[in-house]
């Protein structure tokens, strides 16, 4: 008798999904994939890609450094913002004939803002004012003692070597005299000089020439059109000794054989001090080889931020408000105002410096300020040193 046919069940091959062998790593690398997934929707950056990047274009002079930050990128596009800059000096800024396309622009001097006032007549330029710096000179360590020989800086009280009053009359005198570096026991044959940017492009060059002009002229800015022409002419050979201006003497300045390039220059505080935080958060002492040199009669550059569009008024509401930007502008060595613009954060890059264990420089002595020439006459002024159009 045929035995009846048995039936067995095979149960089917198990799936690599779950053997145990792959199960545990598996597990591990969706968590820690979950994990990261959820940090990145919390802070908004997995959502970029599915939401639309704002892309705000502005034209920048000097202050373009905080843009280029990429701490501020980072902020800012946490906030799905980018900028897009086109790099100009304040004095070509307010010619440029595209000025229109523009979401923002941001000069450094209140000469070019006030030129974008008078061409955006009926049309919108909302403000904003999110910092400033004052205009300072910068040498090296070994050039200090000639300087003080030659009476034109003094160590200011509790600096540490650092910082240094600077007397405008004393450098006029003795630029005008034609001294040499040599003169005052420096194995350096140049005339002692401070080095500019050009004034033709530049608000810190311009600057620097309304400082010297606001010093020959006993400390009143010149009022008077034939006054200004003659200082103009006055100071224009102590300027023509530099021979061709650049744009920016800082990273030369800044840079390990800067000294060969430059060694006294007009440069903005903010550059200096970023460059101090950078090498004490590298090596964790500040440059000691490089100071300040505060003149006397101060000058602040507080920068306005000039928005057309509703995107560029996005982006100054944020740099002027927005608690991490703020931070950041300290970090990089600016004065932070107020949210609305006004003076009562003077103090938070003191405390800023004195978190870091730095001393905190004066800007000037008293209260005295260098007051620039009106515009009309400071524009005249420019020409007739920096032969520029």
């Amino acid at each position: 008798m045929a035995e009846e046919p048995g039936f067995r069940v095979v149960e089917p091959p198990r799936s690599v999904f779950r053997r145990k062998r792959f199960l545990l790593p598996f597990g591990v690398a969706v968590a820690v994939a979950l994990a990261g997934v959820i940090a990145l929707f919390a802070s908004g950056t997995v959502a970029l890609p599915v939401q639309q990047v704002l892309v705000v274009r502005g034209m920048i002079a000097s202050k373009r450094d905080f843009f280029q930050d990429p701490e501020v990128k980072r902020l800012l596009m946490a906030h799905r913002i980018q900028v897009r800059m086109t790099p100009v000096g304040s004095r070509e800024l307010v010619g440029r004939q595209d000025l229109d396309e523009f979401d923002f622009v941001f000069p450094s001097g209140q000469s070019s803002v006030e030129v974008v006032y008078e061409r955006r007549k009926g049309k919108p330029v909302n403000p904003y004012r999110p910092f400033f710096t004052p205009i300072v000179l910068a040498t090296y360590a070994e050039y200090v003692a000639a300087l003080e020989q030659a009476g034109v800086v003094r160590e200011q009280a509790g600096s540490e070597g650092l910082y240094y009053d600077l007397s405008v009359p004393a450098l006029i005198k003795v630029m005008q005299e034609g001294k040499f570096w040599s003169d005052y026991g420096m194995s350096n044959n140049n005339r002692l000089i401070a080095q500019i940017p050009d004034p033709c492009r530049t608000y810190s060059g311009s600057a620097y020439l309304g400082m010297l002009a606001f010093s020959l002229n006993g400390n009143r800015p010149p009022t008077e059109e034939d006054t200004a022409v003659r200082i103009a002419r006055g100071i224009k050979p102590l300027l023509e000794v530099e021979g061709q201006y650049g744009d920016d003497h800082a990273p030369k300045f800044l840079a390990p054989d800067g000294r060969t390039f430059a060694t006294v220059v007009v440069v903005y505080e903010h550059q200096f001090l970023a460059h101090q935080f950078a090498v004490q958060d590298r090596t964790g002492q500040p440059d000691r080889t490089r100071v300040l040199l505060y003149p006397e009669a101060q000058h602040e550059t507080a920068p306005e931020l000039l928005a057309f569009t509703p995107a560029g008024s996005r982006l100054g509401e944020l740099v002027s408000e927005n608690p991490a930007l703020r931070r950041r502008a300290l970090e990089l060595g600016f004065r932070v105002l107020g949210p609305s613009g006004e003076t009562s954060h003077y103090g938070a890059l003191s405390e800023y410096l004195q978190q870091r264990g730095l001393p905190t420089p004066t800007s000037g002595v008293g209260d005295t300020e260098t007051w620039m020439p009106n515009r009309r006459l400071l524009e005249k002024m420019i020409v007739e040193v920096g032969g520029c159009p």
